[in-house]
């Protein structure tokens, strides 16, 4: 598509759509998990491009974003070939981090997301070191105060961290990093680090149960080269045999020294299948 400013209402929201491609399904032509993420970052991406703040224009600045933490709830996955009709908008910034909701419908307007998501801006003259981003939030623009459809209470919850949910191991896995793995900042991208997670799975459970709550957080950047394992773990006792699974994860690197650092932690709730899809083939 040729970039349009006018996706960017006067609201200061954004709002285009998404076709749900046969390569973003999975074996049953359901919306994979990743289609919902890649729909956050692109959604984001075009926002900040029409407003001049996309990361190529940030790089000649010396700066760039990068994503912090996102937490999605699911209620319906697309099949393919349904469209999602998405919208996003910045809200005030907490700190460093710069909030931001994205929302999919479908074509009659049902919910089937929502995300919140955290991002910084980072200086990439002086080590990475954030930077406050109250002036890229007015350049962006945010919903007015009375527009009470475009608020949501940025603050996110503290997560459980792997260590303390007292999960024991039950799937490790160590991923390859691939150049298409990596995007325009040079790192691992973010989307990346989902699908090595879901990766450690089996894929008979995966066939039967799908993600219907996810909240990670992007901890450390990581690049090609780098050795990165994945743990997914759960307090719970033949945790995959439940109704509605919840799993811990974490990616560890290890460093030059041999020492480990944990880059990337979260959890994801998961519900059966046919709770979360619909079936529209052509």
């Amino acid at each position: 598509m040729i970039l349009n400013s006018n996706i960017v209402g006067s609201d200061n929201v954004l709002r285009m759509r998404f076709m749900t491609y046969t390569y973003e399904t999975d074996p049953h032509y359901n919306a994979r998990l990743a289609f919902y993420f890649g729909i956050v970052q692109d959604a984001a991406g075009l926002h900040a491009a029409c407003r001049h703040l996309s990361i190529p224009e940030l790089q000649e600045q010396g700066k760039t974003w990068v994503i912090l933490r996102s937490k999605m709830k699911i209620l319906r996955y697309t099949a393919w070939p349904e469209d999602v009709l998405a919208e996003t908008w910045a809200q005030q910034p907490l700190g460093f981090h710069m909030p931001r909701v994205v929302r999919g419908y479908d074509e009659q307007h049902k919910p089937l997301f929502e995300a919140m998501t955290q991002w910084a801006i980072l200086d990439l003259q002086h080590n990475f070191r954030p930077v406050r981003p109250q002036e890229i939030t007015a350049t962006l623009g945010i919903p007015s105060e009375n527009d009470n459809a475009h608020y949501i209470n940025p603050t996110l919850e503290k997560r459980i961290q792997f260590e303390a949910s007292g999960s024991k191991v039950i799937f490790t896995y160590s991923p390859i990093i691939h150049l298409l793995d990596t995007d325009g900042n040079h790192h691992v991208n973010n989307i990346s680090y989902l699908n090595w997670v879901l990766d450690s799975l089996p894929n008979g459970f995966r066939n039967d149960y799908k993600v219907d709550e996810i909240d990670v957080s992007w901890i450390r950047q990581t690049f090609l080269g780098e050795h990165v394992r994945v743990f997914t773990g759960s307090p719970i006792e033949k945790v995959l045999e439940q109704e509605e699974p919840l799993l811990y994860h974490k990616i560890v690197r290890t460093e030059e020294d041999g020492s480990e650092t944990i880059v990337w932690e979260g959890m994801t709730h998961w519900k059966k299948r046919s709770l979360l899809v619909t079936t529209q083939l052509v």
